[in-house]
């Protein structure tokens, strides 16, 4: 019994590392092709990462729409920074606790830390300096989020949103985001 106890857990562990093979890769590591600045920010490429450092807070965000989907998403952000990354987002947003799921990076200070959805469920993910990981599974109103292969939130939105862009956030701090990758789930 220890033993598929343990193949079980290598099992759950190994799930929140990727995304399944077939996924796609929605930002190519060389330009933002695919992508549209939705406020004046720096956004860069810079060494196969999306970069902001400084503009008025606001979006970037996917040309494309998705509903049902998992994405990865790896990030980081030095202690201070505020940014997110915005899920089944309208291109604007003023209130992303009922316009989208914002998947927070924030420090431990604010009401919602790295890790939180905006507005809905709190998650202590703190800061750190270095790349971190989140893998996110947005499928008819339940959302499901591992950072770094641990799940932290696990979500259901009693009035489940239509789908809409992914979106990346500069609000405060610099931040980069790299390995962009969406699988839909469901029929196409």
């Amino acid at each position: 019994m220890k033993i598929i106890a343990a193949v079980a857990a290598i099992l759950t562990w190994a799930a929140g590392l990727c995304v399944a093979a077939d996924g796609e890769e929605i930002f190519n590591g060389r330009n933002l092709d695919g992508w549209s600045a939705q406020s004046e920010v720096d956004w860069m490429v810079r060494d196969g990462a999306i970069v902001a450092t400084k503009g008025k807070p606001g979006l970037l965000t996917t040309q494309a729409t998705y509903r049902d989907y998992e994405l990865e998403i790896e990030f980081r952000a030095p202690d201070g920074t505020n940014s997110g990354v915005f899920l089944s987002t309208p291109q604007t947003v003023t209130d992303p606790a009922t316009e989208c799921y914002e998947l927070n990076i924030a420090p431990s200070s604010n009401p919602y830390p790295t890790g939180s959805l905006v507005g809905r469920v709190r998650h202590d993910g703190g800061e750190a300096p270095e790349w971190r990981r989140f893998r996110v599974k947005v499928e008819s109103g339940r959302v499901e989020v591992w950072l770094n292969g641990e799940k932290v939130v696990d979500y259901k939105d009693l009035q489940p949103l239509a789908g809409g862009h992914i979106g990346l956030q500069f609000n405060q701090g610099r931040v980069e985001f790299r390995k962009i990758k969406i699988r839909k789930l469901g029929l196409p």
